[in-house]
């Protein structure tokens, strides 16, 4: 039986390509979603990845058409609303794949096992900044950065500056959930028109950072990316997608021995030199190329920027349970270049979909 997997070209994907492919490659099919726009697209990586481990390789292209004419299907199917924009490339890929294969292997699990993520990499940083930066100063700097014309490309310099700077405007046990928000707390409350405590807004975090103990930041950071971000965002958007496809995913990473090993190794084995995935990457050398095993993360994002005007049309959806002027005036900042509200933007539109199907 033929056996699909999800192929990004970054280093997961390509663990578990090398490790499939090295039993049965004849059936094994790599699929990849590409972009138009060169810096969210990783179809050369992909492709190189899949010659190399001797798979067949095809790839699909979204553009912004096809992103129109999907977005509003696919957030009125689902059962929530998603805060994740990538909804819509997974549901691609996953109906892509659909058509060739009934069960795909994924890369999923593995920057939270092996400490993947960027946020890692400004832990250390942060701490030292938090204790050393007085209030005032790091307002101030903000405030300048704030500024910074609003860039589209992937990972952008200002949009990297600005939500590490939201982030270090929050103490520990706060910050990684206020990096991963749509919108911050003070302009959440003024979203929704009530006030919003962010001792309640965050309490999970907190609790979970608190039973940490003396364990390090790195530590308590793993544990809450494992917890929470994992299950909550990306394990139940590849559901959602995939389900509607009535397609099987598995998340190889997360075999029951994998995880209590990862669990068990101490996070200098994960991150280290400024960079995660240190243990993962040196099983891999000499087995996948190694452009690819040094190559900067990207991510499964989608240029939301350029997007969002088309995705919303006209005017933002209306919702009985948020401030619809204050949504317009963050339409209006964000399309005038005067802030970056394209994860909040996402997040109204989402919401406003959801709703406006179950009316």
């Amino acid at each position: 039986m033929p056996l699909g997997l999800f192929l990004s070209g970054g280093v997961d994907s390509s663990a578990i390509a090398m490790t499939a492919a090295a039993r049965s490659p004849a059936s094994l099919q790599a699929f990849t979603i590409g972009f138009q726009e060169s810096t969210f697209d990783e179809r050369q990586y992909a492709k190189q990845m899949a010659e190399h481990a001797g798979i067949r390789y095809c790839e699909e292209v979204l553009t912004s058409e096809r992103a129109i004419e999907l977005g509003t299907s696919v957030l009125g199917r689902i059962d929530e609303p998603s805060g994740d924009p990538s909804i819509i490339p997974t549901y691609l890929l996953s109906r892509f794949t659909r058509q060739h294969v009934t069960v795909a292997l994924s890369g999923d699990g593995g920057d939270e096992l092996f400490a993947g993520y960027d946020p890692f990499k400004a832990l250390l940083p942060a701490s030292l900044y938090a204790k050393l930066m007085p209030s005032p100063v790091h307002k101030g700097l903000r405030g300048i950065v704030e500024k910074m014309p609003t860039s589209s490309s992937n990972m952008s310099l200002d949009f990297v500056l600005k939500r590490t700077l939201l982030g270090l405007s929050y103490p520990d046990e706060m910050r990684n959930p206020a990096w991963l928000s749509l919108l911050e707390p003070a302009l959440l409350e003024q979203l929704f028109g009530q006030a919003l405590p962010q001792d309640e807004l965050y309490s999970e975090a907190i609790e979970l950072w608190e039973q940490g103990g003396n364990k390090s930041v790195m530590d308590k950071s793993l544990e809450f990316y494992g917890r929470y971000f994992l299950p909550d965002r990306i394990l139940s958007k590849v559901d959602q997608a995939t389900m509607m496809c009535s397609l099987e995913s598995r998340a190889v990473f997360l075999d029951n021995e994998i995880v209590e090993f990862c669990q068990r190794l101490p996070h200098r084995m994960k991150f280290r030199h400024g960079s995660g995935k240190y243990v993962l990457k040196r099983a891999l050398k000499g087995m996948v190329p190694e452009n690819i095993l040094n190559r900067r993360k990207k991510g499964f994002g989608i240029p939301l920027t350029d997007w969002l005007p088309k995705l919303i049309g006209p005017a933002l959806p209306s919702t009985p349970v948020i401030r619809d002027e204050f949504a317009r005036r963050l339409f209006r900042n964000h399309m005038d270049g005067r802030e970056d509200q394209r994860l909040a933007l996402w997040g109204i539109l989402s919401l406003g979909t959801y709703l406006s199907n179950r009316v």
